[in-house]
Parts: C-alpha cells; structure tokens; sequence
C-alpha cells in the first residue's frame, strides 16, 4: 500500500496540490480515476479553507480496490452534508464527494491536538 501526504495551509490555492495528486495517481496506475479524485480533493480541501484557520494536511493512499483521500484539519466540527437550495449559493461539495466516491465519512482524531479527518474512497474498477 502505497500513501502520500501534503500539508496545506489555510489561504492555500489547491491547484499546485491537485497537480501532485495527478501526478501520484498516473504513477500508481489510477489516472483513470483522477478526474474524481481530483473533483473530492478539491472539495474536502475546500472545506478546510473555507471552515478553519491553520489549513490542513491531505494523505492519498493506495489501497487493492480504492484510492482513500483523507483530508485532516484541526476542527472537531464535523462536516453537514446540505440539502440542493436553490437560494443559496455552495453548500452542494459533500453531494459532490457523495456522488464520487464508494464511501465517504468523518471522524474527529485527537493526535496531541484535536481534530478532525474526512475521507473518501475513490473505487479503481471504474472504466477508464
């Protein structure tokens, strides 16, 4: 199993991390799920940026079946999945992340300080 990770910071632009990622997921014979994968990082760094002052750190791990994107931050506050509202602008990335991955969850963590993990499975039997 093959895992990577690369902090961010809080006004972080996510294209350089998005580049690496791509570049890790051609190495590891998983390009044809980037364009996924990629749409999931995005969205859970996102919310990191958006939700939380010190950034974050992003680990991508190669699993037999599944490439696991786990986005940590240093809030407790677990993220909401909102329902399509036509009057409001955003609020539609966990739809996002839902439709693409097998599995997604969160959990808080607490590794010296507290915080929190959000992490999704990107299935690699997808067509490529």
């Amino acid at each position: 199993m093959d895992s990577v990770q690369m902090p961010f910071g809080g006004s972080a632009d996510s294209a350089p991390v998005r580049q690496a990622a791509r570049k890790i997921l051609a190495d590891w014979d998983a390009a044809h799920v980037a364009d996924d994968a990629l749409a999931v990082i995005t969205e859970l760094m996102h919310n990191v940026i958006r939700h939380t002052d010190d950034g974050g750190k992003l680990e991508l791990t190669r699993q037999a079946d599944a490439i696991l994107v786990e986005v940590f931050d240093n809030s407790t506050r677990q993220p909401r999945r909102l329902a399509p509202d036509p009057h409001r602008i955003g609020g539609r990335g966990l739809l996002i992340v839902e439709a693409m991955a097998r599995e997604w969850g969160a959990h808080t963590i607490d590794d010296g300080r507290p915080g929190k993990v959000v992490w999704a499975e990107i299935p690699l039997d997808r067509p490529a």
